[in-house]
């Protein structure tokens, strides 16, 4: 198990970890493949893939070919972008816990499967944005959009050493991202992630709720 002593750089998955946007992708979602003459119904259930990058929810779930998920994408990006932060809420917790992190010397940094002018866009939206150092998203095309790649993009684009970094998130892809990178990872219990999913995953800690994690790191200083 990593230690948390040396840590200063703190990296935080997005969707399921600080905010609840579970209404708003699924309406965008399913907006999506409607509008595509595809059934819902007829993959997975899609609270389930939250979390996941687009091209392979659409490509593996939902059986499109790439050409077709493509245009998918931009589908649920035009309807995301009509729906703002409407469905979206900030987890109990959250706000405050952000402040006394970067209020206590922690340099806060998000990342995130969503494309980084979004995800830029979420935090600003919901008044988070003055808390981040930094935000590393995808990209807007398919080609990074693995949650490793995207550590590793905010590792080298922001200069931090993965020996004082920390990935905090609520799926496997964030602990199995971080742990290729050589952090360190908390899983929180309150997004999208199942039970079984963190634990095979295997995190160095584990928070039920944002102060937990807000104390393991404050009582480390």
């Amino acid at each position: 198990m990593h230690g948390l002593n040396g840590i200063r750089n703190v990296l935080f998955d997005l969707d399921g970890t600080l905010v609840d946007s579970s209404r708003t992708i699924l309406d965008s979602v399913e907006h999506a493949l409607q509008s595509m003459n595809i059934d819902p119904a007829g993959g997975p259930p899609v609270e389930r893939l939250i979390g996941r990058p687009l091209l392979d929810i659409f490509t593996d779930a939902f059986g499109m070919p790439r050409p077709q998920a493509l245009e998918a994408i931009d589908r649920y990006r035009a309807r995301y972008e009509t729906l703002a932060q409407a469905g979206t809420v900030v987890y109990e917790g959250v706000r405050e816990g952000l402040a006394e992190l970067a209020g206590g010397g922690y340099r806060l940094f998000l990342a995130t499967v969503k494309p980084t002018p979004i995800a830029e866009s979420v935090l600003g939206d919901l008044g988070l944005r003055v808390h981040f150092s930094g935000v590393a998203g995808a990209s807007m095309g398919p080609e990074r959009r693995e949650k490793e790649r995207i550590i590793a993009w905010a590792l080298d684009t922001f200069g931090l050493a993965a020996s004082e970094s920390l990935m905090v998130g609520d799926r496997d892809q964030d602990i199995d991202g971080a742990r290729a990178n050589g952090l360190p990872s908390v899983a929180v219990s309150w997004g999208f992630g199942s039970d079984g999913e963190l634990e095979k995953a295997a995190p160095d800690y584990q928070a039920g709720r944002f102060s937990e994690l807000v104390t393991l790191l404050t009582e480390r200083r």
